[in-house]
């Protein structure tokens, strides 16, 4: 009897730790990154990039009634982060979100859907409201190598009390095959910068 509790209880924390666990997302070939928003939370939570390659976050609100900002930074706090990811890198915004806060970024507008509201603010912020339409976010990766936050800091910083962030992290551009347009098995066969 003992050694079936001990057989139990082994199985159940090897399903609770593949159950917990999942594989952060990374951007496909083109360089595209879907995040949804929606009920406090994104999805994924979880995502890696490299320096160097163009990503092309593509936002999408999937609340009816809720307006979630992105925002990647380190240091954060309801009020948000000490440190914007995004600071000096130019950063070009498409499709219709509802603000735009440049902080330190070069940012640029493009679409018939560019944004009106622009503002300083507190670091780079895409704000989006409820839509059909997709919000992206694109730019060349900076050699911030690490680990960095990703946050929605609407409603006073509730969202980012509330959970609602995730993890960003910075890897060096694979040399061994940037440039040759060759596939980097170790990037589950996707180009690498």
């Amino acid at each position: 009897m003992k050694h079936m509790r001990v057989t139990v209880a082994v199985i159940a924390l090897v399903l609770l730790a593949f159950g917990c666990s999942s594989d952060p997302a990374i951007p496909d070939e083109d360089g595209n990154l879907n995040i949804a928003m929606a009920d406090s939370k994104f999805t994924p939570d979880k995502f890696d990039i490299e320096a160097g390659r163009t990503v092309r976050i593509i936002l999408s609100n999937e609340s009816v009634a809720s307006d979630y900002g992105f925002t990647v930074g380190e240091g954060g706090s309801s009020s948000g982060y000490a440190n914007d990811f995004f600071t000096g890198v130019e950063v070009e915004v498409t499709g219709p979100a509802k603000l735009i806060r440049a902080g330190e970024s070069v940012l640029t507008r493009e679409g018939n859907d560019a944004v009106a509201n622009t503002d300083g603010g507190n670091g780079f912020t895409v704000i989006v409201g409820p839509s059909t339409k997709s919000v992206i976010i694109e730019f060349v990766v900076p050699p911030e190598f690490g680990e960095w936050e990703f946050a929605s800091f609407e409603d006073g910083g509730a969202h980012y009390e509330d959970g609602m962030r995730g993890v960003m992290k910075v890897f060096p551009c694979s040399k061994s095959t940037a440039g040759t347009g060759s596939q980097n098995p170790s990037t589950g066969g996707r180009p690498t910068c």
